[in-house]
Formats: C-alpha cells, structure tokens, sequence
C-alpha cells in the first residue's frame, strides 16, 4: 500500500465521542475505551452491588404483620407439630393464625398425653420422653376437693368427685372436654333415695355359674368409680354409651349410662368382683377376670328405663403358657377394629421379675375365643396405663419409633401402702424392655395423702 493511500485512511474523521458520566453529576466528553480494556477490566474487578430501594421522601416503609403469614404456610406448620400443647400455642397467638390453623385443613392427630388424676398432664414427645407436669384448667363448678381423673375418650376426659367421709363413695360425675371445656355431668354414682320405679333383673351366666344382679333407678347405692370408659364422643351423635367400674370397701360394681338416663344401670356378681380389665367394643362389655383368666362379654340392650343388660356369658380362654411365670396381667386394647389382649407374664419377684410380654389378636367368633400373637403393630404404637389403653399411628410422625408399648401401670388400687407405678417400654422387634417416662417423678403419681393416682392416656383428635 502507498504512502498517500495510507494518509487519506487516518484522515478520515470518526463520530462524535460517547458522554461519559463524570463525578458530581456533570458531563465530559472522553474517548471510548477500547474492547480489549474493557474485557481486561470486567475480568479483573467485581460488579458493584445494586443500591437497595430507598423509600420515598416522607415515607416510612411499611412493616409486615405476623398475623399476614399465608394460611396455607400456617397448615403445613400445625401438621408438622407433632404435640397438641404447641398446636394450642400457635393457635393463640392472634385470631388469623387461630382461624387459619382450623380452615386449611385437619392435621394428623397429635401425639398423646398423659392425664394424672389430679388433672395435671405431661405430653408425649417425638423422642420417647415426656414433657413437664403441667395443669388442665377446670370449669369452676368442677373445681372442688377431691375431684380426679377416672378416663378418657379422644379429647374427653372424666372426673369425679369424693363424698365428704372416706366410706361415703363419689358423689359427682362428669365429662369434660379438656381443650373447650364442656361439660357434660352425669347421675351422681352414689344416692340414698327412696325410689319407687326401681328395676331390676337377675341373669344367670351362661357357660358359668353364678348370676349378675342390675338394677336401674335403685333406692340406695354407694361406688368409687376407678375406671371409666366410652363408646363414643358425648357430642357425637347421642348414643354414647358409658361404662365404669367401681370398687368400694371390697365391693365391685359394673356402672352402664347414656344420654337421657336419670340413673345409673348398677350390675354386681361374681364374675365383677375379681376383674382385670374393661373394655366396650361393638356394643359390648369385655371383662378380664384376673382370677379365672376368663373373659366375661356383657350384652347391653335398651328399654324405657334406659340401659340394661341382657345377658352375660363366660368364654373360655386358652392363652400359651409361659415357662417360670407365676402369675399373668391383662390389658384390652382395640387396634384397627381388632381386639387385642396384652398379656405380662410375672415371675416370683411380681413386677420385678418380668418373663415376658405377649400380644394376642382375640377371633371373638370362635368358641373358647382363640388368641393368635403378633409381632408387629403395623406402624403404630399401643400405650397403656390403669384407667386408659390405646393404640396410636406414630408413623404419621417423622423420628417416632413404631411396635412400642408403653406401659404406666401396676393395678387399679388407691392404696397408700400401695406398690409404685412401673414405668417401662417394651419393644415387640427385640422383646427388650427399657425405662420410660423417668421425668415423671413418684410425687406426681401420688396424691397428698399418700395414696396412688391413676393416670390415664387422652388421645386428642385434633
């Protein structure tokens, strides 16, 4: 290329040059910088960080409400709160998030709790342990002296309360839901009337001996009610059936009642004296005799005087036997529509010595009743204690182990001089047994005057 050819190409003129900002807001003209100084520059030094939004003038930005948490965020946090107590805290804290933890959705049903008979009550965690003692607030008129926990039924739980005078029985009963407080009071378990319309009915049992005396609307009757249970929620339709059984000064008496009785269908026999256990399933009464190691099934029918039973028969029952066992405790449990006898095999040494722990799934269709052992819950857990006995789907919940039972137990007795209550779970998979609930201390088991207070499991719903 010539000299002159190379002249006319630097001569030519290029574009005005780009406006470059300069400091304080003024404008100066600058050539561009080239490519290659840019890429080296960009590769070299970070972006600076965007300047955050600056509110306008006058303005002060707004804060974001907790009450304006989304509803649905809220629901997934009550199905991931395992405790019934922490539920009822979330729930507390304002009227939106109350209202949103009901509209969106029914959570699984949080794990139990564990009822003292004074009303107090220690949650069942996640991890195997139990939460501190706490207090279950009572309507006013329930709060008396004397007043105890007897039973429970999902939210429910029943009270009574002691006659002045040691021999006098109870003199008040009542359900009472534990988280809204309602209350439903039933016939007082001890009167001393002079009734004209008593009723009554002597039943022999059938494959037994002996018979069962009940009566309805009786003139004069004294219980001491230690085991209370239910058919049903008293809300739910009007035919909840309740069943107790009561024991005073050496005398055991089977208490029926529903809605619309007036009194108590009072049974007593043989067969009642020396039970075990009670349970109401599908319309009937099972009871354990812890003498016979019979099972005793009460029919229940209704007539214009309410509740009556029908008929008693005595079933055979044929349980394995267990090598160096000396005497056996029974529980009734229902577990997915089945019924299921949970059996402790005792030593020499009673509680002390426990040889082994078998649980039976009971074929009510065959005569004597057969009882096949299982091995496995099927995700779910079974907890017991004296006055309460359930099974429970822990598989809802992440890091709560399944095929455990745990017990809270050692009789139905008020005793002072009574044995403590053996706390200890039992592991179907490895058959090993392992304390529990050692937060619970002998105090809170135990009532000021040194007798025994029965827990009792309550399994909310919500």
């Amino acid at each position: 290329m010539d000299r002159g050819t190379s002249t006319v190409a630097r001569g030519r003129r290029r574009g005005p040059p780009l406006p470059v900002r300069a400091p304080h807001g003024r404008w100066r003209d600058t050539p561009p910088p080239s490519v290659a100084w840019v890429q080296a520059r960009r590769s070299t030094e970070r972006p600076p960080a965007p300047e955050p939004a600056r509110p306008s003038a006058g303005r002060e930005p707004e804060l974001q409400s907790w009450a304006d948490l989304p509803a649905d965020i809220l629901g997934l946090v009550v199905g991931r709160l395992p405790r019934v107590d922490d539920r009822a805290r979330l729930r507390s804290v304002c009227r939106a998030w109350r209202a949103a933890a009901r509209v969106h959705g029914r959570p699984p049903p949080p794990l139990p709790l564990l009822v003292l008979s004074d009303f107090s009550f220690s949650a069942f965690c996640a991890d195997g342990a139990m939460a501190g003692v706490r207090r279950i607030p009572l309507p006013s008129r329930e709060m008396a002296v004397g007043v105890r926990c007897v039973g429970s039924f999902h939210g429910w739980l029943v009270g009574v309360q002691l006659n002045k005078g040691r021999y006098f029985g109870d003199g008040r009963c009542f359900l009472m839901n534990a988280f809204y407080q309602d209350v439903v009071r039933l016939p007082p378990p001890s009167v001393n009337t002079h009734s004209l319309d008593a009723y009554s009915k002597s039943l022999p049992i059938a494959n037994g001996s002996g018979a069962v005396q009940c009566t309805v609307n009786g003139a004069q009757y004294v219980m001491s009610f230690c085991k209370v249970v239910l058919s049903s929620s008293p809300d739910h339709d009007g035919k909840c059936i309740v069943a107790a059984v009561s024991v005073h000064r050496s005398t055991a008496s089977l208490a029926l009642w529903r809605p619309g009785m007036t009194s108590w269908c009072v049974c007593q026999g043989g067969c009642i004296s020396k039970f075990s256990d009670i349970a109401l399933y599908q319309g009937k009464v099972y009871m354990f005799s812890k003498v016979t190691t019979n099972l005793f099934v009460f029919d229940i029918s209704e007539d214009e005087s309410g509740l009556m039973v029908s008929g008693v028969e005595r079933c055979v029952t044929e349980l394995p036997e267990v090598k160096d066992s000396y005497g056996q405790r029974w529980n009734i449990v229902e577990w997915h529509g089945k019924l299921l006898l949970v059996v402790i095999y005792l030593g020499l040494e009673g509680w002390h010595n426990i040889c082994k722990i078998g649980v039976f799934e009971v074929d009510l269709s065959t005569n004597p009743f057969r009882f096949t052992e299982i091995n496995s819950l099927d995700g779910d857990c079974i907890f017991i204690s004296p006055c309460s006995s359930n099974s429970f789907h822990v598989c809802l919940y992440d890091g709560v182990e399944d095929d455990l039972i745990y017990f809270i137990d050692g009789g139905l007795n008020h005793s002072r001089n009574a044995s403590p209550f053996d706390k200890f779970v039992y592991n179907m998979r490895d058959g090993t047994l392992a304390p529990f609930a050692v937060e619970i201390t002998e105090d809170n088991l135990r009532a000021p005057d040194g007798s025994l207070m029965n827990p009792t499991w309550l399994f909310p719903s919500e």
